[in-house]
């Protein structure tokens, strides 16, 4: 991955193009959701994430790097990163954020679970849409890790339930392997715990999620408020996006910690 003083040439670079319109996504018991970050004030999990724990095999762990606004800038580069024709500058935040997120934090899930990254997949789009999706280009470019190819059903009647059918893989996964899942935008996160599933079902002992961006409506519950007490801060690549602030300390530091 890149060097320190790469990292940092490149962390101010997206804080000058984007800074002032990212938000590091906060965790906070019962104020942000444990697993996705949106609000949940008064409670643990969101309505969504809450009803996907009858399913089995979920992720072990979800980072977020940034929230995407409906109808705000933040939301509009995650559109049009991906557009038909896409723009060049959403592009490049987004090719910033996984690559910083990567170069800083490739160490953190495995930390988390307790074993070490393996593999690497990112969700394709669902159903199966022909040619490379964006993401999938920006991550496999910079990914210091074999790849899982996930491929996506041709069809699905109810595409945002978590469903391990609506993906699936020719790969067979060595005993231990843990991937890091890549999604580009979770809604209801129905996309990301399918793949999540169908990754187990590949032998993936461990999975873990990262995710650019989760995508929050202002106009629902108090989530303009929400979004109003972290305008004025700019977005901070260094802070950790599996932990909402330092980077989880390695093994044998948490050890002696106890």
């Amino acid at each position: 991955m890149l060097d320190q003083e790469a990292v940092a040439r490149l962390s101010a670079a997206l804080v000058s193009r984007a800074g002032g319109y990212l938000r590091n996504p906060v965790r906070r018991d019962r104020i942000t959701c444990s697993v996705c970050t949106t609000p949940a004030p008064g409670y643990e999990r969101c309505f969504q994430c809450n009803g996907h724990r009858t399913q089995r095999g979920l992720a072990d762990a979800v980072a977020v790097l940034t929230y995407a606004v409906a109808r705000q800038q933040s939301g509009y580069v995650m559109l049009g990163y991906k557009a038909r024709r896409p723009l060049e500058e959403h592009r490049t935040i987004v090719a910033l954020l996984v690559l910083l997120a990567l170069s800083r934090h490739a160490e953190c899930p495995g930390r988390i679970v307790g074993a070490p990254t393996t593999h690497w997949a990112t969700v394709p789009s669902l159903p199966a849409k022909p040619g490379e999706h964006p993401l999938h280009g920006i991550v496999g470019s910079v990914a210091p890790w074999p790849e899982v190819r996930l491929v996506a059903a041709a069809h699905a009647s109810r595409p945002r339930d978590v469903n391990p059918e609506h993906f699936g893989t020719d790969s067979q996964l060595p005993q231990g392997s843990h991937v890091l899942l890549l999604d580009d935008t979770w809604t209801t996160g129905g996309h990301a715990q399918s793949a999540v599933l169908a990754l187990r079902h590949a032998g993936a002992e461990h999975v873990s999620v990262l995710v650019v961006a989760r995508w929050v409506n202002e106009d629902f519950g108090d989530n303009a408020r929400f979004l109003r007490e972290l305008s004025n801060r700019d977005y901070e690549p260094e802070i950790c996006p599996w932990t909402g602030g330092s980077c989880p300390p390695p093994p044998a530091l948490a050890m002696s910690r106890t």
